[in-house]
């Protein structure tokens, strides 16, 4: 998995979290059965989230983190299977494109 020097959002968005999010939608039951791959990128999905809603905060978009049901980064108890892994990935994604929108419009 790949790690940022960078702290700017859209450098981070364009060379680390993008390509972590996509790895983890593509995550598979056969995957999920590989505890340390699975721990690895629950790891990156957690602070990928951190990131995001420090970003959240810091533009008052946290309206909109609430409005699809925003939930910690919480893993199932037990090993966190494909389907969270993907859901997770999902919901980070489009956190992520709301963030990125007011900067397209400049």
């Amino acid at each position: 998995m790949a790690t940022a020097k960078a702290n700017h959002l859209p450098d981070l968005a364009h060379y680390v979290i993008r390509s972590a999010l996509v790895e983890a939608k593509l995550m598979t039951e056969k995957h999920a059965r590989d505890a340390v791959y699975a721990a690895t990128l629950t790891e990156e999905l957690r602070n990928i989230e951190v990131k995001i809603a420090a970003t959240e905060e810091a533009l008052q978009l946290g309206s909109f983190a609430t409005s699809i049901q925003h939930r910690p980064c919480c893993a199932p108890k037990d090993r966190p299977d494909a389907k969270w892994i993907r859901e997770k990935s999902s919901e980070l994604d489009l956190r992520l494109r709301r963030i990125e929108e007011p900067s397209k419009q400049r």
